[in-house]
């Protein structure tokens, strides 16, 4: 028991030792639409809000986990009904592998991670549903792709374009997902400037 705890001990220290962090804030501006099966919806036009920390990880700073929390929200119509609107709150863990090495000033990168989100209010035409009619918590994905940019010594301006698809239905018994193209640029702050 002594060495596997030992050898746990090891395995954090090591990894912490040759690992970055960073806080990044971000925002920008969705494209969602929510389909259903028995109407016709069209996308609308929302925003989204995300601050999160990263820690890098490996040689050259090429594989990072960075967890995020988002504020999100998202519009579509529904034809003969109205505007739908969601406010979403919730938390993003995702991987992310950057190109090039850590010591460039532009790198490319790719974000993909699950994306934990609660539906803080639903509306359709601007009538509140009640808390019966929907569902509370949202499993779903994120995948982007983005640069970074490096500006001085410890700040980046990153952009980023992406997709979120929901696997959980948003409407308690109807079949209600979200599918959202996004776009968003923010700054990230490396707290240590370890570059490699």
């Amino acid at each position: 028991m002594k060495k596997i705890a030992f050898l746990i001990l090891f395995t954090t220290l090591s990894v912490v030792s040759y690992g970055q962090y960073r806080w990044e804030v971000s925002a920008g501006g969705t494209f969602s639409k929510l389909n259903l099966d028995n109407q016709e919806t069209t996308g609308g036009t929302g925003f989204f809000v995300n601050a999160g920390y990263g820690y890098v990880m490996g040689v050259r700073a090429r594989t990072s986990i960075v967890f995020s929390l988002d504020l999100l929200q998202r519009t579509s119509e529904i034809e003969g009904l109205g505007d739908a609107e969601t406010l979403q709150v919730g938390f993003n863990p995702k991987f992310r592998y950057l190109t090039g090495d850590g010591k460039d000033r532009f790198r490319g990168f790719i974000n993909v991670g699950p994306s934990f989100r609660v539906n803080t209010k639903f509306e359709i035409n601007g009538v509140e549903l009640e808390d019966d009619a929907y569902e509370k918590l949202i499993i779903g994905g994120v995948y982007g792709v983005g640069f970074s940019q490096m500006i001085g010594e410890m700040f980046d301006v990153i952009a980023e374009v992406g997709v979120m698809n929901d696997f959980v239905d948003n409407l308690t018994d109807t079949d209600s997902k979200f599918f959202d193209v996004y776009a968003r640029v923010g700054v990230r702050f490396r707290i240590y400037d370890a570059r490699r």
